[in-house]
């Protein structure tokens, strides 16, 4: 399957960190991993419904967070990409 890379810049907002222990937190420490996660397992991580996990990607991105979506292997992978880094 083809490769896709997509990356959606907040256009230099300020970046905030949620609070320790909150979903949100969550969310971050599992979008940090450099192998990334899919929506399903951001979904059973928190009990949200996906067009939640979508709400909040899209309020982080707003906050500064630079989020990076690939195509692998006909799977959607999430990840926040940090400058540097590739």
């Amino acid at each position: 399957m083809a490769y896709s890379d997509h990356t959606f810049d907040s256009g230099g907002a300020e970046e905030r960190q949620p609070r320790e222990g909150t979903k949100q937190a969550l969310l971050v420490a599992m979008l940090s991993q450099k192998t990334g996660v899919t929506i399903s397992e951001l979904v059973d991580a928190t009990g949200w419904k996906t067009n939640t996990v979508h709400a909040a990607l899209s309020t982080f991105r707003k906050s500064g967070k630079n989020i990076v979506v690939e195509n692998i292997s006909a799977r959607r992978i999430y990840r926040i990409h940090n400058k540097g880094q590739r």
